[in-house]
């Protein structure tokens, strides 16, 4: 018996080779976008442009015009002493005519020098008080307040003493002060006290002029 061919075995197939692909990168293109340009900004409407109102002044406070439109009393004349004790410092005085020229010095003594202060003051407060009532017509109570210094100097440099004490007062109240007790004024208050002061200043004064015109001989 012949032997039955043995089948050649069936040729092994080859697995064909898988071609790896190469891993293509991703590209991200970042692109820029151009930036958006801003809308133009529209401007804010100006307003317009109110000025401002004027501020109020303080209010200062009013002193009654009935007060100030009353006139002033009458200062009584009153006796003239034969000692101006209290009226003039006769030390301070003194030293005035201690500036008269010998020379000068004629029969019943001239002193000049000393008589043209004297007569020169006079004329100053004089007219200070007729300035003195024109403030309290105003009424202004700076003004009479500085008239008070003014004339309180001048006096006290001839040593007329209750007239310096007087406008010193009166400077005070100007300044809405009573310093004597240490107090405030209200206007309409001080104003009254410094009507009654004008009186007794101008009465003072009256004294003491006639004093010493009768020093000098001129008394008429």
């Amino acid at each position: 018996m012949s032997a039955s061919p043995v089948a050649s075995p069936a040729p092994a197939r080859v697995a064909e080779p898988v071609s790896a692909k190469s891993p293509v990168p991703e590209v991200v293109a970042k692109a820029k976008s151009p930036s958006p340009t801003p809308a133009p900004e529209t401007p804010a409407p100006v307003a317009a442009e109110v000025p401002a109102a004027a501020g109020t002044p303080a209010t200062e406070a009013k002193v009654a015009e009935t007060s100030a439109a009353e006139p002033l009393p009458e200062a009584e004349e009153e006796p003239l002493p034969e000692d101006p004790e209290g009226i003039i410092n006769m030390e301070i005085f003194s030293q005035i005519q201690d500036m008269d020229d010998d020379d000068d010095d004629e029969e019943g003594g001239g002193h000049e020098f000393s008589k043209g202060i004297v007569w020169g003051y006079f004329e100053q407060a004089e007219n200070t008080f007729k300035q003195m009532e024109e403030a309290i017509a105003e009424p202004s109570l700076s003004k009479l307040s500085s008239l008070g210094h003014f004339l309180k100097g001048s006096s006290a440099a001839l040593g007329i003493v209750k007239v310096q004490d007087s406008c010193e007062k009166m400077q005070h109240y100007g300044n809405l002060r009573d310093e004597e007790v240490g107090a405030a004024l209200k206007e309409d208050e001080a104003l009254k006290r410094i009507k009654q002061l004008l009186v007794d200043c101008k009465r003072d004064y009256a004294v003491a002029s006639r004093w010493l015109r009768r020093l000098y001989g001129d008394d008429e």
